[in-house]
């Protein structure tokens, strides 16, 4: 899996972010959109909270180009081996991570017991 430094932020009240990569004191505003069989253009709302990171199920060509028109980090988690977008999101920030290879088959349980057990 991809480790890096991703925190919650802890203000009363945050709506408006789904979560932050947090590297040296820099955030960086990251949102995700699980659109399921649902239409991927109701993933447009989330430009208007300017995110430096966009988390998609699936993603329109409209949203790609939204997204890299405006300076959006994106990724893509439905096309194969899309996650490991992630990765270049990372590089791209400059945030410190650990490369992931292994099969997600095998290790997701591994991991969502980790993360939520």
């Amino acid at each position: 899996m991809i480790y890096c430094n991703m925190m919650t932020k802890t203000k009363k009240v945050d709506r408006e972010i789904d979560f932050y990569l947090l590297n040296n004191g820099k955030e960086y505003l990251c949102e995700v959109k699980l659109m399921g069989k649902g239409n991927p253009e109701s993933a447009d709302a989330i430009f208007a909270r300017k995110p430096h990171v966009f988390v998609g199920d699936k993603l329109s060509q409209q949203n790609i180009n939204q997204s890299e028109q405006l300076g959006v980090n994106w990724v893509e988690l439905r096309k194969e081996n899309g996650f490991r977008r992630f990765k270049l999101v990372l590089e791209k920030l400059n945030i410190p991570h650990t490369d992931y290879n292994g099969s997600l088959d095998v290790d997701l349980p591994v991991i969502l017991e980790e993360l939520f057990f």
